[in-house]
């Protein structure tokens, strides 16, 4: 289990993960309301194309996906973590606080009662976050290619494979950090 100390210091970072999760979340669900409202019965918004744009965009919305899923896989990857897991943690640099860049020294106190494995731990929440918000990127990315395939098509149906597809890489893809930590606890 981890302390105290390591929960009350992961609080924010996970708090922010959620958050941009929901929002990223929420937009692909956006998207869907946008494209049914606009395109309803009007059938003035339809683009004349040629047929090249839908399998383009399909190959373009299945390597979005494509690299959503393997980005997702190999940073949570047992190799990965451990990788991450060997270096060094910097316990100075984890308390500059960002505005200022100079020390907080409350935080690196707190961050200095932590034991060296829950100092990792403490810095891996931050490459869980950037791994968060990179394939959620990628899966809004997914809804953003139904939306203009429907537009061009004007065919509000269009969305619905590649919104289904966008929310569940995303809800696979929820930032879980208290599993992410058993597991680094167990390498």
């Amino acid at each position: 289990m981890i302390s105290d100390e390591l929960k009350e210091l992961i609080r924010p970072v996970v708090l922010v993960q959620r958050i941009i999760w929901f929002v990223i979340a929420g937009s692909i669900i956006f998207y869907i309301g946008f494209v049914y409202f606009f395109i309803g019965e009007n059938k003035a918004l339809a683009i004349s194309v040629g047929g090249y744009v839908e399998p383009l965009i399909y190959i373009l919305a299945g390597a979005s996906v494509l690299g959503s899923i393997l980005y997702y896989r190999y940073s949570l990857s047992e190799s990965r973590l451990s990788q991450f897991m060997d270096p060094d943690t910097d316990l100075r640099s984890m308390a500059v606080n960002p505005r200022t860049k100079e020390v907080d020294q409350a935080k690196l106190d707190r961050l200095n009662a932590l034991s060296d494995h829950e100092a990792k731990i403490y810095s891996l929440m931050f490459e869980l976050q950037k791994i968060t918000i990179v394939v959620l990127i990628l899966n809004e990315l997914t809804a953003i290619f139904g939306s203009v395939l429907a537009f061009v098509y004007d065919d509000a149906q269009k969305i619905i494979p590649f919104a289904i597809a966008s929310l569940v890489l995303s809800f696979w893809m929820f930032p879980r950090h208290l599993s992410l930590i058993k597991r680094v606890q167990s390498l």
